[in-house]
């Protein structure tokens, strides 16, 4: 099967700064994740369609992680995996690509839908789990998973969970007057370690109107836990 990631060496996303990142196409995508199928703010941006069915149908040259690591910005501090995808059925290359990373002296950020699935669980030491809702939150925290959750646009910047965990809003922003950009690269709080591992990363729900309302729509109140 051939191996449908690609990476570049300073992503345009202003979210994340100039940094070196990979894209697969809507197929790497778990099933389970709620998203596939539409509220995804990747999948929301006809750019990231386009370039998905590209890497898909070999319309586009596949550049590999050393490739893109030779040609980074001086200032870039994380790798970015999968701004659009995920990684079904690529668990293993996706490590060793984890392990070049780290040899560089950077730092590795990704997210995965797909954590349930016994043979994602070898990347919880550089992913994180995308959750849903709170008690998908809970499964992931007693599976040993770091954690992200999408929230409701409204939601205050940290909360307390009920396992007394803490939850942190993205402080992700750019182009705000008077104020400096964060960035992915600059913030780096995503990042798996002995003191992060235990934050919760909240993202408000974000793309497109279209995206935002289906995102909505779906996620309900995710910070509600069930009785």
């Amino acid at each position: 099967m051939k191996r449908m990631v690609h990476w570049v060496s300073r992503s345009s996303d202003v979210k994340t700064g100039k940094v070196v990142a990979s894209y697969s196409p809507l197929e790497t995508c778990p099933d389970s994740c709620e998203f596939k199928e539409g509220g995804c703010y990747a999948w929301g941006l006809f750019y990231l369609r386009i370039l998905g069915d590209k890497i898909k149908d070999g319309r586009i040259k596949i550049r590999t992680i050393k490739e893109a690591l030779s040609e980074r910005h001086k200032d870039c501090k994380i790798v970015r995996h999968r701004i659009a995808g995920d990684v079904v059925d690529d668990v293993s290359y996706t490590m060793e690509e984890c392990k070049v990373i780290e040899e560089e002296g950077l730092i590795n950020i990704g997210y995965t839908h797909d954590w349930k699935n016994p043979e994602a669980a070898p990347l919880k030491k550089w992913f994180r789990a995308s959750c849903n809702n709170m008690m998908e939150v809970m499964t992931a925290r007693s599976m040993g998973w770091s954690a992200t959750l999408v929230v409701p646009q409204d939601t205050s910047k940290s909360i307390t969970l009920p396992n007394g965990e803490r939850g942190i809003l993205c402080p992700a922003r750019h182009s705000v007057e008077g104020k400096m950009d964060i960035t992915c690269n600059s913030c780096t709080l995503c990042k798996v370690t002995d003191k992060t591992e235990d934050k919760l990363i909240m993202f408000a729900v974000h793309g497109t109107k279209d995206t935002i309302s289906k995102a909505s729509a779906k996620i309900g109140d995710s910070l509600t836990v069930a009785k």
